[in-house]
């Protein structure tokens, strides 16, 4: 499981009894192949009988402030809860190790501990040999094991490769290598060795976060150790001083004490290791911890408290994962250990990852979890579920489960007064439409707040329909250049200047220069235009090139009868209207652009109206002016308006006076609603794939359909999301799970509407996928707690939001 840029590592193939999916975000676990999730079978250091009755409260939530949450010096940690096995690496062919002092080693065979200090290096060797050989051993005999891999990317220069191959190992716990292709003399970035091509499927996602275009290959075979009579494998360590040591059954590493870190490749954890070698003649390692200082480092890396400052939804993340943790003890048992330190399971990074707020906060939620029917749930959770959450049963294809149902994520607004009411002050007495049809007030208030025409108290449309005067229209031409810093104005003897056609002339070659348009335009494209307009062949020759060019560039319309009337009289508002156009378009900084993310001012006194604006990923707050032009966006067209109501994520564009203030302010409804996942970057979003794309991406689903032709809904859960999708082929149809398209897709979600683009002959040729949401929607929502946070919900609030019938109550 991982909050919005977290990835995880490989899933190992599902073996019976089935296991519930793991809770994960943005890429989780596929479904399994069981028809529900099974009962929970209590672990023996964790049981019901532990569990404090229900009409025990947990303890009061603290209102927390948001503080500093860079990383302090870490604490020893609470060493409470019952300890848990993390599954740090099962694939690994060497292993340093550290601490900042002294600290231990203890072959698993024996039962004294060693001190030592210094780096110390664990690999796989052959007994007899030195612990730094690698060689295979010579008693053994070697099977070959076909693999599969992922091709990530492909590179002609061997250098650029290798940064990346660095970069990837770097992140990720599978192997990442480079390999030559002998055929084209490319590098070729290959990652991992699975054993299936299903498990190099279900790892496709995480890779294609980055490398959209990354697929499945049948990789060289790798050998594996089959011991024979002459030889046998061994756990070698080695370090400073002469160290060498080796035991076939492992070793176990201690700190020297709570606060002194053991580290692995220079990550530091909190806790013991435990090396061990595998089935896969690999390397296992093993973080032995408490589970509250485990979840030291979950909570962090599932829901960044630097993003998400609210003390009620980081608790219950807390809570959500310790249950998690609770309820899939032992899952990894065959192993070796319990859960994995990524997506499969949830994502864990060690005390690098942990932060204050959310240290502080599970300490004061210390084993507290989610029951259902006397059982720690399954807490699955996702990063953003868009607007409403799905039922598990539906996405996996299993039964359904009775807290996993679908449900809405938002808070009920009729009993809050959330968000803020802005009022405008109209400087326009109604409504003007220039003579292109569209609505004009916009331009003209603009072109008053920024001092192309006076800022008065009111402009009447009789004055915006009465025609230029001949001075009237150089001075405002004039004004408009000065503002983008340019030195042309018009000439003292400009022609026809009072008309449309020479005023439209005259503006335009002082915006953007007449040998520029004289450069840009041909007669052939003058022809082209004018053939266009249904006055074209009477526009006069000195304007075809003018007008062309304003066409070319889209910085001009023609008039509601798709005319130029050139002759005709140029009325005052019209002319405002398209300065302030081209304004815009030579200027782009004129107006600023954000997202509202709250109000910090006082609802009561409009001298202290105070906007929080997010833009470039960093908030600032703005005052407003007393004098608020207001104006709603709505599919292209703004409107003026007297008053809006904001609650959160609506898309802002704003200028601002010589006081700093907010003095003309635009505002689009956000498309997610009062959803209170709304703050999410994802929230809403769009991808696009050609057709051949997504016919390779869904041949192993699909399997022999044909020719791959479209792809259609077939069937939508509670949410909207299409739980069940047809791949229509030239042989047959295949219907498919919508989560496993959504995964072998690379979208962020199976919550979407489709598109499609045709070519000449009626075929599709790519597809739009319009969409909401990122995970597999099931369970608790981070983002939308966050915004149930922000609506003053408590952390037992938002847990029976998203879990349907459940207790929240101490575990241990």
């Amino acid at each position: 499981m991982c909050f919005v840029f977290s990835c995880g590592k490989p899933k190992t193939k599902p073996q019976p009894p089935a296991v519930p999916p793991a809770p994960s975000s943005p890429l989780p676990q596929q479904p399994k192949e069981s028809p529900s999730l099974p009962e929970y079978l209590p672990d023996p250091d964790i049981s019901d009988a532990k569990a404090v009755p229900a009409d025990k409260p947990p303890p009061a939530e603290k209102d927390m402030s948001p503080q500093s949450q860079s990383q302090a010096q870490p604490f020893a940690g609470s060493g409470a809860g019952p300890d848990i096995r993390i599954g740090l690496d099962a694939a690994a062919k060497e292993i340093r190790i550290s601490a900042p002092g002294i600290f231990y080693v203890q072959a698993k065979s024996e039962s004294a501990r060693r001190q030592i200090s210094g780096d110390i290096t664990v690999r796989v060797a052959q007994e007899g040999q030195a612990a730094k050989t690698t060689q295979k051993p010579t008693g053994g005999a070697a099977e070959s094991k076909p693999v599969f891999q992922i091709q990530a990317a492909s590179f002609s220069r061997p250098e650029n490769a290798t940064e990346v191959r660095n970069n990837l190992a770097g992140k990720l716990s599978v192997p990442v290598a480079v390999r030559l292709n002998p055929e084209t003399g490319t590098s070729q970035i290959r990652i991992g060795e699975f054993s299936t091509r299903e498990e190099a499927q279900d790892y496709l996602p995480t890779v294609r976060l980055d490398y959209p275009d990354a697929f499945v290959v049948a990789g060289e075979s790798v050998s594996v150790v089959v011991q024979g009579g002459g030889g046998k494998t061994v756990v070698a360590l080695s370090g400073a001083n002469g160290l060498n040591l080796a035991d076939s059954d492992g070793f176990l590493i201690y700190p020297a004490s709570d606060a002194a870190f053991l580290r692995v490749n220079g990550k530091a954890y909190r806790g013991s290791f435990e090396v061990f070698l595998n089935k896969s003649g690999r390397l296992t390692l093993v973080n032995q911890l408490a589970m509250e200082d485990y979840l030291f480092g979950v909570v962090p890396a599932e829901m960044n408290p630097d993003t998400y400052p609210e003390f009620a939804a980081l608790a219950a993340q807390a809570i959500a994962a310790r249950t998690y943790a609770i309820r899939n003890m032992g899952r990894f048992r065959s192993d070796g250990f319990d859960l994995t330190n990524d997506t499969r399971t949830q994502v864990y990074g060690g005390v690098d990852a942990e932060k204050p707020m959310t240290n502080d906060i599970v300490i004061q939620t210390s084993g507290i979890a989610i029951y259902h029917d006397g059982k720690p749930i399954d807490a699955m959770f996702m990063s953003t579920c868009g607007g409403r959450t799905e039922d598990a049963g539906l996405v996996y294809g299993t039964s359904s489960v009775p807290y996993l149902q679908s449900v809405v994520c938002a808070v009920d607004h009729e009993q809050e007064d959330e968000g803020v009411t802005l009022a405008g002050t109209p400087g326009i007495d109604g409504t003007f439409r220039a003579l292109d049809g569209s609505l004009a007030n916009r331009n003209i208030e603009l072109a008053r707040v920024i001092g192309l025409i006076p800022l008065v108290a009111s402009v009447t449309l009789d004055s915006l329909s009465a025609p230029l005067g001949a001075d009237e229209a150089r001075r405002l031409i004039d004004a408009a250049s000065s503002i983008t810093k340019s030195s042309r104005r018009v000439p003292a003897s400009a022609p026809g200047i009072v008309s449309r056609g020479g005023f439209i002339r005259q503006a335009a070659e002082v915006f953007f220069g007449g040998d520029e348009i004289q450069r840009r335009i041909s007669r052939s494209d003058e022809n082209y235009y004018m053939a266009n307009l249904t006055d074209g062949a009477n526009v006069p020759e000195p304007l075809r090139s003018t007008i062309a060019y304003l066409m070319q560039r889209r910085l001009w319309r023609p008039t509601a009868e798709n005319a130029v009337d050139a002759l005709a009289p140029m009325r005052r508002g019209d002319a405002i209207a398209l300065l302030i156009d081209w304004l815009e378009a030579e200027k782009q900084d004129i107006m600023r652009r954000g997202d509202f993310v709250d109000f910090g001012g006082s609802k009561t006194d409009k001298a202290n109206e105070v906007l929080n604006i997010k833009s470039g990923g960093s908030g600032r707050e703005f005052r407003l002016s007393r004098n608020l032009q207001l104006f709603r966006v709505d599919m292209g067209q703004i409107t003026p308006v007297r008053e809006m109501k904001l609650i959160g994520a609506e898309k802002l564009a704003f200028h601002l006076n010589d006081k700093n203030e907010i003095d003309f302010l635009e505002i689009e409804l956000s498309p997610s609603g009062a959803a209170s996942d709304r703050l999410s970057y994802a929230a809403t979003w769009k991808a696009t794939l050609t057709r051949s794309s997504v016919a390779e991406r869904l041949r192993d689903l699909a399997g022999d359909i044909g020719t791959f032709m479209d792809i259609q809904p077939s069937r939508l859960g509670y949410s909207g999301r299409a739980v069940q999708i047809q791949a229509v082929g030239s042989r047959r149809t295949a219907t498919l799970n919508g989560y496993r398209v959504r995964n072998a897709l690379g979208l962020r979600d199976s919550l979407f509407t489709l598109t499609r683009e045709y070519n000449a002959d009626g075929a599709v040729t790519s597809f739009t996928f319009s969409g909401r949401g990122f995970g597999h929607g099931v369970g608790l929502c981070q983002t939308g707690a966050y915004g149930m946070a922000k609506a003053g919900r408590s952390y037992t609030d938002i847990l029976k939001t998203y879990y349907t019938g459940v207790d929240v109550k101490r575990a241990y």
